[in-house]
């Protein structure tokens, strides 16, 4: 017998195309749930609800981790066991929700017998769309991370992994209910990796299935040469680099001595700092970001920008002239 699933679709303005993207989805999804976070109410919400798919406006409260708070409760109510997490941009393949929900059934033969009380996380490979190519994926042995070779076939339906990333993945009933809601303090970045972190916490296990590739387009990269090498950098406003910078440092923090691998999420922050130096725009206030977010991440204050920093924060999300 099938096990029931729905999928949760995270909106911030999204476009014409994107939109259509979403009757699309509910057509191979019985429990769609779009959860809005533009600060207005779209007008396109009313076709989708004469549709039968229920659109809940969120206006960005709690971030990314407080749309994702209120889909899984709307699916959860309406009796789906496996809840899915999708953004507006994400590009299924043919087959994807079959082959994840098989991948699900395999994961409760592991875990226990009684279907309702399986709890497991399981992430697509992921191919992003900017750079053309599938994303670091790292493996789970003990507290042993080691990268996937991913130019080598996997022979196992399922491999345990040490991270992954939100979009595309699916939580079941059982680890929502043993590891509970997402972190609104986090609003944004590392929302997933602090689910991920608290998941293993509980001892509840994170599943890469291999033979599912997902199209994502990870940020808005761009390209500059310099001396004959590639250098990317993704243009984030001031306040992503904020969250990012201090997401990455308080969940290193919190998690370095059982799991001394947390570190290596800093890495993006520091690959990012030079390129971000040369050649994105706001450059003053971006430094003023990610200093401000170590420091905020140092010292474990977290929530909301404007609330944490009421002047400075207003400042950094302010549009440039």
């Amino acid at each position: 017998m099938s096990v029931p699933f729905g999928a949760v679709v995270v909106t911030y303005f999204p476009t014409g195309e994107q939109v259509a993207n979403l009757h699309s989805l509910a057509a191979s999804c019985p429990h769609l749930c779009v959860v809005d976070n533009t600060p207005q109410v779209g007008d396109w919400h009313p076709a989708l609800v004469d549709a039968g798919v229920p659109v809940l406006h969120n206006g960005n409260r709690g971030g990314i981790a407080g749309a994702f708070n209120c889909g899984i409760a709307e699916l959860e109510a309406r009796g789906a066991e496996l809840f899915f997490l999708l953004d507006q941009d994400s590009k299924l393949p043919p087959g994807y929700f079959d082959a994840m929900c098989e991948a699900a059934t395999v994961a409760r033969g592991k875990e226990v017998e009684r279907e309702e009380e399986a709890a497991f996380l399981i992430g697509p490979l992921v191919h992003d769309t900017n750079l053309d190519a599938l994303i670091p994926q790292f493996g789970l042995q003990g507290k042993r991370v080691y990268q996937f070779d991913l130019r080598q076939p996997f022979t196992e339906p399922l491999m345990r992994c040490a991270f992954m990333i939100s979009s595309g993945s699916l939580i079941s009933r059982g680890a929502w209910a043993k590891v509970g809601r997402f972190d609104e303090r986090y609003v944004i970045d590392h929302v997933d990796t602090d689910y991920c972190m608290r998941a293993l916490g509980r001892e509840v296990p994170l599943y890469l299935n291999p033979h599912v590739v997902l199209r994502h387009q990870i940020g808005d990269i761009q390209a500059r040469s310099l001396f004959g090498w590639k250098i990317h950098f993704i243009n984030y406003p001031a306040a992503r680099r904020y969250y990012i910078a201090r997401n990455a440092l308080d969940l290193s923090r919190a998690h370095v001595r059982g799991f001394p691998a947390i570190l290596f999420i800093n890495v993006y922050t520091l690959k990012q700092i030079l390129p971000m130096l040369m050649f994105e725009r706001d450059r003053l206030k971006k430094t003023i970001a990610l200093v401000l977010g170590c420091f905020d991440g140092l010292f474990g204050r977290l929530g909301g920008l404007i609330e944490a920093h009421p002047r400075v924060g207003k400042y950094l999300m302010s549009r440039s002239e």
